[in-house]
């Protein structure tokens, strides 16, 4: 507790210090303050002296006197410190145990009980009730806010809400040869507008995810939103990262998955990213990848039973 506490401490305090606007303040005090050093060493002028001659007493001098070197004392301890944090930055990330694993591997397992259940030597088979048991729209949209929670509760020092970090997930369609959008978090915030994403479409050329599945990656990242497309969506102006991946196996491709922080800058550059993606996306992309892979097993022993009875 204490530990969690020290961090969030570090890092508000890290915020305020590396602000612009402490920044501007700090830079502004020592910069004037250097320019009048070096002014004063030059033509044998100081501002207490002309105030003492031309406008105030001794002690109005004096306290104009205390107030800047407080002040400037002030903005060099501030710029000393922001230099600390700027070379010393809070952890925001911490590993945590995958829970949230847990519970999908729970839910997968009940669902193969439930088809071991209908494999009943006393009952026909009918591969088609196999196959409308295996709640596809289900068990990815489980996988996907285990994803989330387990994304929240990895950036420690920060708090993530929910409105700061978006999750898509896009089909990829081989016969239209475009992305089809199956689910996003937060539902119940509408933020998705383009449902269905064409592959070959200059419109949509500048897309994370379009450039990776046309490309030999299985991962994209984006550090600075200035290098994000901007698309139809209002969501651009408060990105912090974007983080993607392909879905697939042995080269097919199934979807693809987006992942974007906003309101808050979490990396501090695509190495930190990429080590973040391996160390916690991965384990949730390879439960989604399973999802896709039995949904075409059984959609492929249902069109082989299919045919198989018609001949």
């Amino acid at each position: 507790m204490f530990k969690r506490g020290y961090r969030k401490a570090y890092s508000f305090a890290s915020n305020f210090i590396l602000s612009k606007y402490c920044k501007l303040f700090t830079d502004g005090v020592v910069l004037s303050a250097s320019g009048y050093l070096l002014f004063k060493k030059l033509f044998e002028w100081s501002i207490s002296g002309w105030l003492l001659n031309n406008a105030f007493h001794q002690p109005l001098v004096n306290v104009y006197v205390y107030a800047s070197g407080v002040l400037l004392s002030t903005a060099i301890v501030v710029k000393v410190v922001s230099l600390l944090f700027e070379h010393f930055p809070p952890v925001t990330r911490i590993a945590v145990e995958p829970d949230e694993i847990s519970d999908c591997l729970l839910v997968m397992n009940q669902e193969i009980h439930k088809h071991l259940q209908r494999l009943n030597p006393a009952v026909p088979v009918h591969i088609k009730a196999l196959e409308e048991q295996h709640e596809f729209a289900v068990n990815v949209r489980i996988v996907v806010e285990a994803l989330a929670e387990h994304i929240r509760r990895s950036i420690d020092a920060i708090s993530i809400k929910r409105k700061d970090l978006f999750i898509s997930l896009y089909t990829h369609c081989t016969e239209s040869g475009s992305l089809k959008y199956e689910l996003h978090y937060d539902p119940k915030r509408d933020l998705v507008t383009s449902k269905l994403i064409p592959l070959d479409d200059e419109t949509f050329a500048q897309y994370e995810c379009v450039k990776c599945i046309n490309s030999e990656a299985s991962t994209a990242y984006v550090y600075e939103k200035k290098h994000y497309a901007k698309g139809n969506s209002k969501r651009h102006k408060t990105l912090g990262h974007y983080l993607g991946c392909k879905l697939g196996v042995n080269g097919q491709v199934f979807g693809f998955l987006n992942i974007e922080f906003h309101n808050h800058l979490l990396f501090d550059d695509e190495d930190q990213m990429e080590d973040f993606m391996e160390e916690n996306i991965f384990p949730f992309k390879l439960l989604l990848e399973y999802q896709y892979l039995k949904r075409d097993f059984f959609q492929k022993f249902s069109d082989f039973e299919t045919y198989w009875r018609a001949t």
